[in-house]
């Protein structure tokens, strides 16, 4: 099989503004050098805590710049998307793309002294697929990895695996030393091989994170500061005051804070990736049993003023979509964007239709910083579904939702490669499918796309997957969110293509005007 092109996703754009000494903030004084050359420190605002640092148990989206500072992955990925080898110096597939050979690059060990060899690659690879993190999925093709010798691993594949390469590029392919796999160490204490090492002593959980260059990291010229520091900042506008104060020199933020950016001489940055909007999981009405009529599902997202959402919250920074992938993947289809106009009285009419004239209840889980939820609490209310919020912690929220203790949730996903974003929610098996739902209808369709012979055929057989699920309405999708990303003007961003925040290697200092 051929693989699909990686190439369709939009490119990524840098960020370039003049040079400045960034003011003192806390934990110490920022420095840059002049030219792009070697810098001090760098300080960045995260919007969530760490997490675990178990290598099976992270994740991509925000708390990726923790995991990229102390972990290296196996491959890793330009800003166009290309992927260019990591730790693994060689990779090529076989003809039936069942089997990935890595030729690993010699001279890497881990923190605690052990060696990086194709005996480590099996034992990530194994922990990461059998443990229970929502990231196993990136290597669930993956049946066995033989070490063929000390510098060359084997991933033998169940079957092809469209996705496979750019899964190493991210928590994936992540490396970390397999004495410290599964035990309570790793989980509170990374383990790695990448550009930098935590500085516990210099930490605090939940309020910084203080990195510092390691001298072995094979590849030390990509990541030009000595000193790394991640704040936790969870509220947005604490996050653009800590900005502009000179504390941090990047932050992720969203189309509210742009004007405000832009009249404080800071850099944007911005690109589409984050689809929001509601997970209708339970399709087969496990604890909501409306939500098995497609009727229902099809009437709240007639229900929810999506357009005005986007609008008002995001001030019009996206676009309106239905759809749980990328504009620029092979099988988006920009009419089925029209399928479910905001039309209470035909939501009303669907939910008659199936038997709730009356409505019925619905228990969600609250996001603290969702923004929209007392709008989708009310539209639905407009039409008879009673929505109860139960707060949930932001650091657990997708273990929440991922639970199978909630029928529909509201989530901001990235959108990715095409059949990255099929398989983390599609399948039974997806994270992002909590209730395993699956037809024998759309079953046959993915198998089509795994086994397509040539391009033309994949794209076909991923689109008839995009139709499906749209008009089976498994979502309802609002919109795709442009991300923003505020940076300081002596730092030049360069945004990952797949990613919610940049990756610490895209951070330099901005060259001298």
């Amino acid at each position: 099989m051929r693989r699909p092109s990686l190439r369709r996703l939009v490119a990524a754009v840098a960020l370039t503004a003049a040079t400045a000494t960034l003011a003192a903030c806390a934990g110490g004084t920022n420095t840059t050098a002049g030219g792009g050359g070697a810098a001090d420190k760098l300080t960045l605002a995260v919007s969530l805590d760490s997490g675990a640092w178990e290598p099976a148990l992270l994740q991509n989206g925000h708390q990726a710049q923790y995991w990229n500072a102390v972990y290296d992955t196996l491959l890793h990925m330009e800003p166009d998307t290309t992927v260019v080898p990591g730790m693994a110096e060689t990779f090529e597939y076989n003809d039936d793309n069942t089997v990935l050979t890595l030729g690993l690059r010699e001279g890497i060990t881990f923190s605690d002294g052990t060696p990086f060899d194709a005996e480590a690659v099996k034992a990530n690879i194994e922990n990461l697929r059998d443990g229970a993190g929502q990231n196993s999925v990136m290597v669930s093709s993956v049946d066995e990895v033989v070490a063929v010798d000390e510098l060359t691993a084997e991933l033998r594949l169940t079957q092809p695996d469209p996705a496979l390469l750019t899964y190493l590029t991210l928590a994936g392919g992540v490396m970390g030393s397999p004495a410290a796999l599964g035990t309570d160490e790793i989980t509170t204490q990374p383990v790695g091989s990448g550009p930098y090492v935590l500085d516990a002593g210099a930490s605090e959980p939940g309020v910084r994170f203080v990195f510092t260059r390691n001298p072995d990291y094979w590849d030390a010229t990509a990541y030009p500061y000595e000193t790394l520091e991640l704040v936790v900042i969870n509220e947005l506008t604490a996050r653009v005051n800590a900005l502009r104060s000179g504390q941090v020199q990047g932050i992720t933020a969203d189309g509210t804070a742009v004007a405000e950016a832009e009249s404080a001489g800071l850099g944007v940055s911005e690109w589409p990736l984050n689809r929001r909007g509601l997970y209708l999981a339970d399709r087969d009405g496990t604890v909501v049993p409306a939500l098995a009529d497609k009727r229902v599902r099809q009437a709240i997202n007639h229900a929810i003023d999506a357009q005005g959402i986007l609008d008002g919250i995001q001030l019009g920074y996206g676009e309106r979509s239905t759809q749980v992938f990328n504009p620029t993947s092979v099988n988006y289809v920009p009419a089925l964007n029209d399928a479910y106009p905001f039309d209470p009285d035909r939501a009303r009419a669907l939910l008659a239709e199936a038997g709730y004239a009356d409505g019925f209840d619905v228990l969600m889980p609250e996001s603290a910083e969702e923004k929209s939820n007392p709008i989708v609490a009310q539209q639905l209310a407009d039409v008879g579904i009673r929505v109860q919020y139960e707060k949930v912690a932001p650091t657990s929220y997708v273990e929440e939702v991922q639970s199978g203790r909630y029928g529909m949730f509201w989530f901001s996903n990235s959108t990715a490669e095409a059949w990255w974003d099929m398989s983390k929610q599609i399948p039974a098996a997806a994270p992002w499918n909590p209730f395993s739902t699956a037809t024998p209808e759309l079953d046959a369709l993915i198998e089509q796309a795994r086994t397509a012979p040539d391009e033309d055929t994949y794209a076909q057989s991923m689109t008839a997957i995009n139709e499906y699920v749209v008009d089976e309405a498994w979502f309802d999708i609002w919109y795709l969110e442009n991300v923003v990303y505020l940076s300081a003007p002596e730092v030049e961003v360069t945004v990952h293509p797949m990613n919610v925040v940049p990756f610490i290697k895209d951070f330099a200092p901005a060259p001298a005007s």
